[in-house]
């Protein structure tokens, strides 16, 4: 491989790793938990229970390293979430994107044909938000 096709190479990996955010995303709400605990539900085994009882058993006692390690594995739990869905989206696409629509306000037939990436995108951005770990906090402790 020479130069010239190493270089165009990697403008390829630049354009495929950046993905335009050409949404906004609101706070999750109350009228959220639902739709999340259906996909939830129909993507991961009950075996999160364990996860997140397996957090409060290490914990006890403790009263703040409770909280500590309730959040870690939380984030671990919802990583495995996350994942869950996008490996089993063909399942759950319809509930998926019409949540996406709610949160960002777009219809969901336009997220559909958004670029490539975007909608694992959106997922990424409403899980990591600041303004919806309260929701997802309590949404653990439901588990």
């Amino acid at each position: 491989m020479n130069n010239e096709e190493i270089r165009n190479q990697e403008e390829t990996l630049e354009q495929e790793e950046t993905v335009e955010r050409n949404y906004e995303l609101r706070r999750l709400k109350d009228r959220d938990l639902f739709p999340i605990l259906g996909i939830v539900a129909d993507v991961f085994p009950d075996d999160i229970a364990k996860i997140f009882k397996k957090a409060v058993e290490k914990g006890e006692g403790k009263e703040k390293a409770k909280e500590q390690i309730v959040e870690e594995i939380g984030l671990d739990a919802v990583v495995k979430i996350v994942q869950a869905v996008m490996k089993n989206m063909d399942k759950v696409q319809d509930d998926v994107y019409s949540l996406l629509s709610s949160v960002s306000g777009i219809p969901a037939e336009e997220i559909q044909d958004m670029p490539f990436g975007t909608t694992p995108m959106m997922i990424y951005d409403i899980i990591i938000s600041e303004k919806n770990n309260g929701f997802f906090k309590v949404l653990s402790k439901l588990f």
